[in-house]
């Protein structure tokens, strides 16, 4: 099979390339008209080659903002970002790429590997137009439209394969930049703080180069038979002989180095393959020969099979091929990051689980991190490990966690989120060291270190600033409490289960919103006020009852207008996720036909086909992962024992659970048709729009009967309160 056909699974409904151009979405109508961009419209991801969770990524390089793959500039305001090139170009192919992110402070893009022409090393540094783009899960491919080399890439879990096909008349070379990283953006690059190579032979360079504070070792082998090779610094070949070190002079002017390989042949396709590793100089090597018992084609063929078992974990049918391409992709971006580092803890000495690029742990946490949970509870018991091990070495779990070694995790954005995530992980019967878990839990918030962090402050002024903080440590609290609860541990239950009250103290009873004097995160009070509780019973009297929390919901989505002289910040229409959780709060309060009305207008107006096919930064996968959810008609709730019903895509949804399969049918199916008329969970009538945790199980079928009007399905039922 060539690289270029497509295997019967899945990944032939993935489409990488949505999200990567500003967003060129569907003309909105109704309530979707009112919604706001808080972020630039561009889902910011890139559509290299990965594996599913994967160590290694592999992407034409730009250099522009925030993959380092297109076209575009810094972009901060809900404006379309600018452009910082004017066309689609690219330098080389670089490795380790974020996915969907904004400004995170590190942007990798390491190894850029450049394929050079006539001319050779002064080729270096050229942008050539790039053409003729092809991607599917596990491999990427495009041309140099200037020099018109075309390429191909893919990957296993620690290496990277290129394949470079040069012009009949071209002797191909290779050359492969040791110091490439970041962006080329003033304050966005990354530089090595260490480097030193050596030639094994002339088709084989291994070394490690350390870059913010990450150790890479790396394995280059040429497949192809070379005329010549070696080291080069500043565009120059030079003359170092097998080995290299990098000077104190280049280092301190910043002079780009790296390796060569030149083709003996004119004309003939040249093979690089990269291992790496964070942790041992042996293994990037022993991957590569493991690897070569396999053609480039035969890769290929096992990063898109293994896609394939990835993305068939729900299988979808009904609806148009349209709708499913959105749908696995929105699969396939959520099953991008985390990055599964499994043996590769660069900061410790032994194997284990390890995980890098959470970069967005506040969006993750909601809808990502309990996907990922529920169909690989396996990965999900490393994940939780990891976490572990982290609290143990840095006496802190973190909100975010990059490819450096700095200790600043992003804490303005939120805060206890592990404390959510851990007990939600719990709950849904991943295996842990649950007593370890608490323990850590218990000394990194109200005991030992944490006694000086804002978990300290909280249970001292029961209020944190900015005030979603305080929502954050209230349910963190009650996460604790829960968990310690179910491990039979009455002292730190005891501690944390008071202070779970205090979320009242973010809000102001006169409005029945969180109070407008307090720095919310790329939001305003509105879009932090309808985050789903522990108390929602005690949340929706504080807003003065069901009709008030209705009336409130309908003034924020756009169903209602303002009174004269009232602010109201509306929906952010997933462009940004504080809110996403926000279309089903109305089912705390008996109206489920609001939110299927909600939730499918965000689906049919925010996400489509093609480049500009997402509202808003993907967020590794929160904004994805959000569709996947809500298109198969659930919802979750991170740390709380539900999952909340929806207004369903597709016909059928089929979910692959550890032990059987979840199936949720959608009788009567139709575009228009929002509204659930009635429900059956195993055959039995459901009048709940909820199911509890352990009814959403293997060998279970949810079905419901759709209309095109409103009915009082669920309306005489609500969704349990956990403090009442």
């Amino acid at each position: 099979m060539s690289s270029t056909e497509i295997p019967p699974g899945n990944s032939r409904w993935v489409d990488p390339f949505i999200g990567c151009d500003p967003a060129r979405l569907p003309d909105p109508d109704g309530v979707a008209s009112t919604w706001w961009c808080a972020k630039p419209p561009i889902g910011n991801t890139h559509p290299g080659a990965t594996l599913p969770f994967g160590m290694v990524s592999v992407c034409a390089y730009s250099g522009a903002y925030v993959t380092g793959y297109g076209k575009y500039a810094v972009s901060l305001t809900g404006d379309e970002p600018d452009l910082l090139f004017n066309e689609h170009e690219a330098l080389g192919i670089a490795h380790f790429q974020q996915s969907g992110t904004g400004r995170i402070r590190m942007y990798y893009n390491y190894f850029l590997t450049t394929p050079l022409g006539r001319g050779g090393l002064e080729g270096l540094g050229t942008r050539q137009p790039l053409v003729g783009e092809c991607s599917k899960p596990g491999f990427y491919s495009g041309k140099f439209g200037a020099s018109g080399i075309r390429f191909g890439v893919t990957c296993t879990k620690r290496t990277a394969l290129h394949r470079y096909h040069f012009p009949s008349d071209q002797r191909g070379m290779v050359a492969i930049d040791f110091t490439s990283g970041g962006l080329l953006i003033e304050g966005m690059e990354s530089y090595p703080e260490k480097a030193k190579a050596r030639f094994l032979d002339p088709q084989t360079c291994r070394g490690r180069v350390l870059i913010e504070g990450i150790p890479f070792f790396f394995y280059l082998t040429c497949l192809t038979p070379v005329r010549d090779s070696g080291f080069w610094e500043d565009g120059k070949p030079i003359e170092v002989g097998d080995k290299f070190k990098a000077s104190k002079e280049a280092r301190d002017r910043a002079l780009p180095f790296g390796a060569w390989f030149e083709a003996e042949t004119p004309g003939e396709p040249v093979e690089i393959r990269i291992g790496f590793s964070l942790h041992d100089k042996h293994r990037p090597g022993e991957a590569i020969e493991l690897g070569l018992t396999n053609t480039f084609e035969q890769t290929t063929l096992a990063s898109r099979n293994l896609w394939d078992s990835v993305l068939g974990k729900i299988e979808v049918k009904g609806g148009a091929d349209a709708m499913r391409e959105v749908f696995y992709t929105a699969l396939y971006h959520s099953t991008i990051k985390p990055a599964d580092f499994m043996d590769e803890n660069p900061f410790a000495p032994g194997d284990g689980p390890f995980f890098f690029d959470l970069s967005t742990l506040w969006d993750l946490y909601k809808t990502q991190l309990p996907l990922l949970m529920t169909l690989w509870p396996e990965l999900g018991a490393d994940f939780v490990s990891f976490l572990s091990e982290v609290a143990r070495r840095e006496g802190a779990f973190p909100v975010s966690y990059l490819m450096d070694n700095g200790p600043e995790r992003f804490a303005k954005q939120a805060t206890g989120l592990c404390h959510m995530i851990l007990t939600d992980a719990q709950m849904r019967g991943i295996s842990g060291d649950w007593d370890e878990v608490l323990r850590l839990l218990w000394k990194t918030s109200l005991s030992g270190k944490g006694r000086g962090g804002k978990f300290s402050e909280f249970a001292r002024n029961q209020v944190v600033q900015p005030l979603s903080h305080t929502l954050d440590l209230a349910f963190a609290n009650w996460c604790i409490s829960q968990m310690a609860k179910r491990l039979g541990d009455q002292v730190i239950y005891d501690k944390c289960i008071p202070l779970s009250y205090y979320w009242r103290n973010a809000f102001d009873e006169k409005t029945g919103l969180l109070k407008e004097n307090s720095d919310y995160y790329e939001g305003e009070n509105w879009n932090y006020s309808f985050r789903f509780l522990h108390d929602m019973v005690g949340r929706i009297e504080l807003a003065g009852g069901e009709t008030r929390f209705i009336e409130l919901l309908d003034l924020f989505f756009g169903f209602s207008e303002p009174p004269h002289g009232q602010t109201v910040h509306r929906f952010e229409g997933l462009n940004n996720e504080p809110d996403m959780e926000a279309p089903y709060a109305y089912l705390f309060a008996g109206r489920h036909d609001r939110t299927a009305e909600v939730v499918r207008n965000v689906m049919r107006y925010q996400f489509t086909n093609g480049r500009g096919g997402l509202p808003g930064n993907d967020d590794s996968g929160g904004l994805s992962s959000w569709f996947v959810w809500s298109a198969i008609g659930l919802f979750p709730v991170t740390g709380l024992p539900i999952m909340l019903i929806g207004s369903p895509l597709f016909d059928r949804a089929t979910v692959k659970l550890l032990g059987g399969e979840f199936t949720v049918i959608a009788e009567n199916q139709a575009p228009d048709h929002y509204y659930v008329q009635s429900a059956e969970l195993n055959g039995q009538p459901l009048d709940r729009c909820y199911l509890k945790l352990s009814e959403f199980g293997a060998e279970a079928t949810l079905k419901l009967v759709m209309g095109p009007e409103p009915s009082q399905w669920a309306s005489d039922t609500r969704p349990p309160s956990f403090l009442r």
